[in-house]
């Protein structure tokens, strides 16, 4: 439905579950996108992850526009609050596909479309600290920190905090210009 550069994002279909699977079933990437245990998901307990999908303000399979090949999954969750204009974004990109610009091409995307197309006031997500390339793609658009709680994550043996992020509209405005 919307294309970047050289990306497809398009609404889900049932023939995605699988993939969708394979990004929880992967510990690189499960780990970064639950906050259960990372423990392997088959398709019967599939019914939180599409209750995600379904509860979403916005929820985009997102693709190569050249080979057609799913990259990931990018969302407004359903964590968003319409009152006070607010969405909060989340991603989700295959390991064959880091390292490529995707994040930062989704990430410009999906913030823009919720200031021009949403009406939004504010862009937010939660990043676990020690995931320094998100951190980094989340400056590089604009997000700055806003707070963080610490030590609510259990991950690889040890206590991590949750970093809170944001973007307001007269802060994205500005970086339009520039």
């Amino acid at each position: 439905m919307f294309t970047t550069e050289r990306l497809r994002l398009r609404a889900y279909k049932p023939a995605d579950k699988d993939r969708i699977l394979e990004l929880y079933n992967d510990p690189r990437v499960a780990v970064y996108i639950t906050h259960g245990f990372v423990v392997p998901v088959n398709a019967d307990k599939i019914d939180y992850i599409m209750k995600m999908i379904n509860d979403s303000v916005m929820f985009c399979i997102v693709e190569e526009l050249e080979t057609e090949s799913f990259v990931g999954f990018s969302a407004f969750l359903p964590i968003s609050e319409n009152k006070n204009r607010n969405v909060t974004w989340g991603i989700s990109i295959s390991p064959d596909h880091w390292r490529k610009g995707y994040g930062e091409e989704i990430g410009r995307f999906m913030v823009a479309y919720a200031f021009r197309h949403l009406a939004s006031h504010r862009v937010s997500l939660s990043v676990v600290d020690g995931n320094d390339r998100a951190i980094a793609l989340y400056k590089r658009i604009g997000f700055v920190e806003e707070g963080r709680i610490r030590k609510l994550v259990w991950f690889d043996g040890g206590w991590r905090d949750l970093i809170h992020m944001g973007i307001l509209d007269d802060e994205w405005a500005v970086l339009k210009q520039g």
